[in-house]
């Protein structure tokens, strides 16, 4: 992975946190900010996907894609958030059809 120097301002209490957990897992400062904002980067786009679904904008399956997660974490996620599966009839019908031309 190509890594690119980044300058910014960040209030002093995420420094001094960003410290202490660095101190704790015994990494750099600069290393452990790297971890946090890539976990802050899947978290948010964890969040997007599941309200895009919500939304009744994209698929489980797309959320899950956007998300980086398996089909399962993400039913498991909008189990969490009590939203509820985009499922119709024609759905079931759809896969039902798959299922039984896989086993034809």
């Amino acid at each position: 992975m190509k890594i690119n120097r980044v300058s910014l301002t960040v209030p002093a209490e995420i420094l001094e946190q960003s410290e202490k957990i660095a101190k704790e897992k015994a990494e750099d400062r600069s290393t452990t900010m790297r971890e946090l904002l890539r976990l802050g980067i899947k978290q948010y786009m964890a969040e997007r996907a599941l309200a895009l679904y919500a939304e009744g904008k994209i698929s489980l399956e797309k959320a899950a894609e956007m998300a980086e997660i398996s089909l399962w974490k993400i039913l498991d996620l909008l189990k969490e958030r009590k939203i509820p599966l985009h499922y119709s009839v024609d759905d079931i019908k759809k896969e039902i059809r798959d299922i039984l031309s896989q086993n034809a």
